[in-house]
């Protein structure tokens, strides 16, 4: 998987659990980390601090996708 492919998964998995419905949240949880160790394979950071630093990326992500939504409702 290519690098930008990868962060969007990332930050996908991320959206996702955060969203998901309770019985889901495992999954997603699983994903999500699953994804997050890939990025990380051979470096020496944790899945925390990986988060932390997209922390901004995400924050422009979870806007693109709830208003495309918000579009997709037409409210």
């Amino acid at each position: 998987m290519a690098r930008h492919e990868l962060l969007e998964a990332i930050l996908r998995a991320q959206f996702e659990l955060e969203f998901a419905e309770p019985e889901d949240l495992p999954a997603c949880r699983d994903q999500l980390n699953a994804l997050l160790d890939q990025a990380l394979q051979g470096k020496r950071l944790t899945r925390r601090e990986l988060l932390s630093a997209m922390r901004g990326r995400y924050k422009e992500f979870k806007r693109a996708q709830l208003l495309a939504e918000a579009r997709r409702r037409g409210i």
